[in-house]
């Protein structure tokens, strides 16, 4: 169980990063294409190790 609660939110963060990964390759947006690429990048950077810490201060870990 523990471990189902330690990984979920990281399944959806790299989701969530794959739909912005996805939505920065469309041709449709020139102008918010650079910041849809960095944001994805950033969502993974950031998100993951505090998720993590997040955990480890909440006991799940």
């Amino acid at each position: 169980m523990n471990l189902l609660l330690l990984l979920a939110p990281l399944l959806l963060l790299g989701f969530a990063a794959g739909v912005i990964r996805a939505w920065a390759g469309a041709p449709t947006l020139p102008p918010r294409r650079r910041l849809l690429q960095v944001g994805w990048v950033a969502l993974l950077l950031v998100g993951a190790p505090a998720w993590l810490v997040l955990a480890a201060v909440l006991g799940l870990w």
